[in-house]
């Protein structure tokens, strides 16, 4: 047997093979992806059909978004108020003005007034002080009568508003999200801003500045500028790369702006998706994009219908997110063949042959996935 014709018949078994091996069983083509439940939107539900006003999930703040925070001062009454530090209270004699005085809380809590010396003030109301100094009074003087009041209150409001009264935004401020994702306001110098919503980061702003003894105080969070969103597609697309977008973008957008999937060799049913952003580790999924692009049925006389429920599966991307396509096991052996034994044994036996065989015609020959 010559040289050409044995070459003829090693490159007729190799493509019996890859007919035979490189099929996917209708059981393989439909498996359900394992997504981790953090890459998907929360209120979706596996059998829900996603309609235009749901689809938009909540914007998650990220790092180098600019955020506008106003300030708001609610001026209420409340019998209840404590006395807090920096506070200035007025103690009244009204039938001895001369033991009159007007003291400040200092930053132990404390007063300290004539006669009875020190006594605590902080996180006390009017009514209690008062009710310590008839007390404390009364070892002097013989049924004394007392009126304590507030001459200055909510210092920190004030001092607040002076920090913020030169902004030319008036009661507010912009607000850069840090690379390590965390903003600083006044009295805050640090709080987690990426990763949450507008809401969660209202409520911890408000938590943090009533933990202060702001209760008076309400803030506004908007974002002002939304930074760029970058996304890494590689793999078998026609252009691959990072993807800059100051607009959301789905799995599916990603892969049709790196100029498409290579159709002879990407494997859409097994595209990877990697995310780190605002997760404790990396999460992973395996995705069938194949599904989502081949997502009709159609039946004699009647319309091509959709299961809109699978396009949950093209998920919203974020910040970071790697896609990578990856290579069908049909074209690696093509690609095997073509480097081994066309370029490879070919080129140093000399063998000639009149075959005129490629892989690109093998995997053409297969037709798309079934």
């Amino acid at each position: 047997m010559n040289g050409p014709r044995l070459f003829g018949i090693l490159i007729t078994i190799a493509m019996l093979s890859l007919v035979t091996t490189g099929c996917k069983t209708d059981e393989q083509v439909d498996a359900k992806p394992e997504i981790p439940s953090a890459l998907f939107q929360q209120h979706w539900s596996a059998s829900e059909v996603p309609v235009a006003h749901i689809v938009r999930r909540d914007y998650r703040i990220r790092e180098g978004d600019s955020l506008e925070v106003i300030y708001h001062v609610r001026h209420r009454r409340n019998p209840d108020y404590r006395g807090k530090i920096q506070d200035l209270i007025a103690v009244r004699f009204p039938y001895k003005p001369s033991m009159n005085q007007v003291e400040r809380i200092q930053s132990d809590g404390m007063i300290n007034l004539d006669l009875i010396g020190r006594i605590l003030a902080y996180d006390r109301t009017i009514k209690e002080v008062e009710e310590d100094l008839q007390d404390k009074y009364g070892k002097f003087i013989k049924k004394p009568v007392i009126t304590v009041s507030f001459m200055e209150s909510n210092v920190r409001i004030a001092e607040l508003k002076e920090a913020i009264k030169t902004a030319p935004r008036g009661q507010g401020r912009l607000v850069p999200v840090t690379p390590d994702g965390t903003i600083s306001v006044p009295f805050v110098v640090s709080i987690r801003a990426a990763g949450k919503t507008i809401e969660e980061l209202h409520a911890d702003l408000n938590e943090a500045y009533k933990a202060l003894g702001l209760d008076e105080l309400e803030v506004t969070v908007n974002v002002q500028a939304v930074a760029a969103t970058s996304i890494y597609v590689f793999g078998e697309v026609n252009k691959p790369g990072m993807l800059r977008t100051g607009k959301e973008i789905t799995l599916l957008q990603a892969i049709a702006r790196s100029g498409s999937y290579v159709p002879a060799r990407a494997e859409l049913s097994q595209v990877v998706l990697i995310r780190r952003r605002h997760l404790p580790r990396p999460s992973a999924a395996i995705i069938n994009v194949f599904q989502l692009l081949e997502n009709r049925e159609s039946a004699d006389k009647k319309p091509v219908k959709c299961d809109m429920a699978k396009y949950r599966y093209d998920i919203w991307l974020e910040d970071g997110d790697m896609v990578y396509v990856p290579t069908s096991a049909i074209a690696k052996r093509a690609d095997y063949i073509e480097y081994v034994w066309v370029r490879g044994i070919r080129a140093v036996g000399g063998f000639t042959s009149t075959a005129n065989y490629n892989a690109v015609d093998a995997v053409d020959w297969l037709g798309p996935n079934p």
